[in-house]
């Protein structure tokens, strides 16, 4: 008799990840790793997947695998691999993971059956605009990029390489050599973008490189969308896959590289079980595949900047744009001093004189600010209560144009109150900035200027971003203002200012990273400016002149970041010099919360033991004490060998493990 071991495909908590059934004869060459069964679990019947097949097991008595789901098999073996793999380094259910590695709509029907073809708009204009376009001429530093990455493929090895280019170094180019060099030797491409909403250029330069080669998966897609192209996907008719964070898993037969752009971006964790970093997990996957990886930013994590200098990446540096042109000036604006001179206007006298240089001269600029909304607080300047959300500890956020003030976490939205609900006073006020206030106001100070805003408010439909995008392109709107959205994945030569209205939104944040993010945002916008032949310059308002993350990012000096920024990690035993592990506990009670997540950190403390290598860090409360209603409390394991501690954690209901949060 042949038996196979299941992993049940069910949300409720499980003793173990895997079960053994007996496969019926009839069924024996059906019964393969990767497809799915339909299986008797308790008194019910339910699918799972076959991870394993064997000869003999341990248990007297088995039951039998009902029947066959799949055919095909939905599961490739590097894929069965890979799922243990991440299960083991973040510490996640083997069914969880499984069930991640595939879109709803191949989970929920029969895959022989067809859901309707998907066509991002960006491929379908793409694809209609002419023949092929021949690759252009690379640069000397770019010809030393692309080398290791052509002599993995030509000798079908795994190597891995960070790509370390300035904004406009021409990194697209050599991720676009490589795959060249993928498909001509008859295998496939994978291509990670932290957002694919934010890269309409990027997907239409693939797309003219590649006709009908190009499949897209990102989550804007229904899931009957995105089922239809995880099938194209596995039938081989596209051989090269652009997408977001799940993109990772794409069934891609024979993998010939793997593309990680932008790959400091926060996008790439999971911040839902299984909580993967979608980067490290490009790496184990070209690493079944014997497929190089290749990982491109202008600001990469400090963690693989670290990596690349020890020996575990190969590096390969852009040092210089394009043509030679030179990275825009930046010139800093001390908010203090605007304060101290009475300004409180959003606009500082130079960066509303550069906006008028700029388009008295027939040039197009962008203004950031990373918080949308009208105003971030709404306060009463009686008893000085701000208007919170009910359901989590954290300000409500006023919108003019919806006449709401809204919790951007739940929902939550209530309209604006005329009176103070804790004493009732009438002097509540809307305080501070975001991106719909900062449209108004420089719509009244400028009103022939033609104002385009884009945030999470305006792109909440299918192709607005793309819509935004072309209208900008085309010159017919002559400012951008915008959040983060703006940072990344525009290549648009006309744009010759970038203000950056306030450059702090992130850099005082309660995270370990908070000097990187803020590094890398203001770097990343910056570099919007100055991509075509006329002088560009950029504006950087802050009330934080001196801190290193902002003084280096005024001079686009990465090295001279990393440099400040490693001594920081290392005195405080942070990533790259320790792993970090976060158990959070939630709870209706918040006395309740804090007691349980107590007891169980005593426990995991005790049995670890002095001179484990691993600390216990807290318990504390979350940065969001309160979210959705319920508290939530943390512990914190640190350590270089983190994994010693896996068995220990708690694992009851209410709470869930982060391992490397937010790397």
């Amino acid at each position: 008799m042949t038996f196979a071991s299941v992993v049940p495909e069910t949300r409720s908590q499980l003793p173990r990840d895997a079960y053994t059934y007996s496969i019926p004869e009839d069924l024996a060459e059906l019964v393969l790793p990767g497809v799915r069964v339909e299986i008797p679990f308790g008194k019910r019947s339910i699918l799972g997947y076959v991870v394993e097949r064997s000869e003999e097991t341990e248990f007297a008595e088995v039951r039998a695998i009902d029947r066959v789901i799949d055919e095909p098999r939905l599961i490739l073996d590097h894929h069965l691999t890979l799922a243990r793999q991440i299960a083991d380094r973040y510490c996640a259910p083997l069914g969880e993971v499984l069930r991640a590695m595939l879109p709803k709509g191949v989970r929920t029907r029969p895959s022989r059956r067809a859901g309707p073809r998907s066509v991002s708009r960006a491929v379908a204009e793409a694809g209609a605009a002419g023949p092929p376009e021949p690759p252009p001429v690379l640069n000397d530093a770019q010809r030393a990029a692309v080398a290791p990455l052509l002599e993995s493929i030509a000798a079908h090895t795994h190597r891995r390489l960070l790509l370390h280019g300035v904004t406009g170094s021409g990194k697209t180019e050599v991720y676009l050599a490589g795959i060249d060099a993928a498909l001509a030797a008859g295998r496939g491409a994978i291509v990670l973008v932290p957002e694919i909403a934010l890269t309409p250029q990027m997907i239409r330069r693939f797309t003219v490189r590649f006709p009908g080669r190009i499949a897209v998966v990102h989550s804007a897609l229904t899931d009957a969308e995105r089922a239809a192209e995880w099938r194209h996907i596995r039938s081989g008719a596209h051989s090269v896959v652009i997408g977001s964070r799940s993109a990772v898993f794409a069934p891609v037969a024979d993998l010939g590289i793997v593309v990680v752009d932008e790959e400091d971006a926060p996008a790439y964790k999971q911040d839902r079980v299984p909580r993967y970093h979608a980067v490290d997990v490009a790496l184990m996957l070209g690493a079944l595949c014997d497929a190089p990886v290749v990982m491109g930013s202008a600001t990469p994590r400090v963690e693989s900047f670290f990596r690349a200098h020890t020996g575990d990446l190969e590096l390969a540096t852009l040092p210089e744009r394009v043509s030679g042109r030179p990275l825009p000036p930046i010139e800093v604006v001390d908010l203090r001093d605007e304060l101290k001179a009475g300004n409180t206007n959003a606009l500082s006298p130079t960066l509303d004189r550069a906006l008028q240089e700029c388009h008295a001269e027939g040039g197009q600029s962008i203004l950031f600010l990373n918080r949308r909304g009208t105003s971030t607080v709404v306060l009463c300047r009686t008893c000085g209560e701000a208007l919170t959300c009910t359901n989590c500890s954290v300000s409500l956020v006023h919108h003019v144009d919806r006449a709401s003030c809204d919790c951007h976490y739940c929902g939550l939205s209530i309209p604006l109150p005329s009176a103070c609900p804790s004493c009732g006073s009438r002097t509540i006020r809307a305080l501070g900035m975001g991106t719909e206030r900062l449209e108004r106001e420089v719509r009244e100070r400028f009103p022939a200027l033609r104002l385009i805003r884009m945030d999470r408010d305006t792109t909440r439909s299918r192709d607005a971003y793309f819509d935004i995008y072309d209208r900008f392109r085309r010159h017919e709107a002559d400012c951008l203002i915008g959040t983060q959205m703006v940072a990344k994945g525009w290549d648009l030569g006309n744009v010759r200012l970038v203000g950056i209205v306030n450059a702090d939104t992130s850099l005082h944040f309660p995270d370990y990273r908070s000097g990187e993010l803020t590094f890398s945002l203001l770097t990343q916008v910056a570099g919007r400016a100055g991509r075509g032949d006329e002088p560009a310059r950029v504006v950087l308002q802050t009330y934080s002149p001196g801190h290193y993350a902002v003084r280096h990012a005024t001079t686009h000096d990465y090295l001279g970041f990393a440099r400040d920024e490693i001594r920081v990690r290392k005195a405080l035993r942070f990533p790259p010099y320790a792993r970090l592990c976060v158990c959070t506990f939630v709870h209706k009670d918040d006395h309740e919360a804090e007691i349980e997540v107590r007891r169980e950190a005593r426990r995991v403390s005790d049995t670890l033991g002095i001179g484990a290598g691993l600390d216990v860090l807290g318990p504390t409360p979350a940065f969001l004490h309160r979210l959705r209603g319920e508290y939530r409390w943390q512990i914190t394991v640190r350590g270089t060998n983190i994994e010693r501690a896996f068995p220990h954690l708690p694992r009851a209901r209410g709470w869930s493990i982060d391992v490397d949060p937010g790397a």
